[in-house]
């Protein structure tokens, strides 16, 4: 009878594979958690805004933005939230928004101005017009007008305080001057003998002395320079932009045309910026002999350009 006796060589084989193996599984378990932990960390990022969490703020933002029923609430809200996220992918949604608010507001603006310095309008009416103006746009909310406004007031202000000039109109009724009296004859007075013709004299034209009067054209006072509009300051365009003024004898600037603007993109926004300058402009009047006089046709040009 034979007894089989294991070899103990054998065994330590046996033990020595089955150790490698569970090696083997430990490294590629550890390979596979380190190329988890490698994606993980390649899909991170530093920039705050695209964490799923701010992305969420920035929709938040967006959407109580846009759905202000107001429109002068409303564009403030969409500056605010540009300032705020300006790396967002709803920024250039809220900037088109903000055009189209601007574009109404400015025509607006404009149908304001003309009216205040309408010189045929009462004051009380223009105060009714800027006061409509301020109520519906929000002079006080971000991107409103409180300063064009402060300023208007105070010229409303000081054509108020300029000297009236007396009412020399003749009351309605009928004349005590009874309808005998011709034109000739003084109201109870005697009547007069009738003119002599006086002796017909001919002389030669005494040649009169040509006087010539100094002409001083405007000057600027106190200039006012145009604010660089924000979009073409981001986007680098640069613009020129001419008007024509109108300029009273007190040296304000009474009306503002366009003659031509060089841009290649936001011409409604550098003609705006040159327009509000140019009304906030004050000049010393143009002047004859000493005397101020308006003056017309005055061109001003302004160039918007980017600082190197």
């Amino acid at each position: 009878m034979y007894q089989s006796i294991d070899d103990p060589q054998d065994d330590i084989s046996q033990e020595s594979k089955a150790s490698w193996r569970g090696k083997a599984l430990g490294a590629l378990v550890l390979i596979i958690l380190g190329g988890a932990a490698l994606y993980l960390l390649a899909g991170r990022t530093d920039d705050p805004q695209t964490q799923p969490s701010a992305l969420a703020a920035q929709k938040a933002s967006y959407r109580t933005a846009i759905s202000e029923g107001a429109a002068p609430m409303r564009r403030a809200r969409l500056q605010d939230f540009i300032t705020t996220y300006p790396h967002s992918r709803y920024v250039k949604a809220a900037e088109a928004q903000l055009e189209v608010i601007n574009s109404h507001e400015a025509a607006r603006w404009r149908e304001v101005t003309n009216n205040i310095y309408d010189t045929r309008l009462p004051l009380a009416e223009k105060t009714a017009v800027l006061d409509e103006f301020e109520q519906a746009w929000g002079a006080a909310l971000l991107g409103g007008r409180a300063k064009e406004i402060a300023q208007i007031r105070q010229d409303i202000s000081d054509a108020q305080d300029a000297p009236k000039t007396p009412d020399r109109s003749l009351e309605e009724g009928p004349s005590p001057i009874p309808d005998t009296i011709t034109d000739t004859e003084l109201a109870g007075g005697f009547t007069p003998a009738p003119p002599k013709p006086a002796p017909v004299l001919i002389l030669a034209p005494t040649p009169q002395p040509v006087i010539e009067l100094a002409v001083i054209a405007p000057k600027v006072r106190r200039n006012i320079e145009p604010r660089y509009p924000r979009k073409a300051v981001r986007s680098k365009v640069e613009a020129v932009v001419k008007l024509r003024l109108n300029i009273n004898e007190k040296g304000k600037v009474a009306m503002a045309e366009l003659v031509s603007v060089q841009a290649e993109r936001y011409e409604k926004d550098f003609i705006k910026a040159a327009e509000r300058a140019a009304l906030r402009t004050r000049f010393h009047p143009k002047t004859i002999g000493g005397k101020a006089v308006a003056a017309s046709g005055v061109t001003k040009t302004y160039r918007f350009t980017m600082e190197e």
